[in-house]
């Protein structure tokens, strides 16, 4: 994983509809906060394998297994409520990935 890029694994159901939405919203505030992502997307049952191969994973629906790599349940982005509270929890959790790369 680069040191000032971060990489977003976005999982919904099929990996097609909620998934492409939320993955162009997150793209967008990434930009608008200067934070350099690669951003993919797929479905639920791809995240094992993307389990250690990116930094932060973005589920559209609820995911109950057990994996390493941090997760955030990012429904908001879909309805709306809360949406600015969720982009924040993101971003926080993103810098924070970000700069514990750097000392690694």
């Amino acid at each position: 994983m680069t040191k000032n890029k971060i990489k977003i694994f976005v999982a919904c159901g099929s990996g097609i509809a909620t998934s492409t939405v939320v993955q162009e919203k997150v793209k967008t505030l990434f930009k608008e906060n200067n934070i350099q992502a690669e951003v993919s997307r797929g479905n639920l049952n791809q995240i094992p394998s993307q389990d250690g191969k990116v930094d932060l994973i973005l589920v559209t629906s609820s995911y109950k297994k057990e994996i390493n790599t941090p997760i955030i349940q990012v429904s908001n982005l879909l309805s709306g409520i809360k949406e600015t509270e969720k982009n924040e929890e993101i971003i926080e959790a993103s810098e924070k990935i970000i700069n514990s790369n750097k000392h690694n």
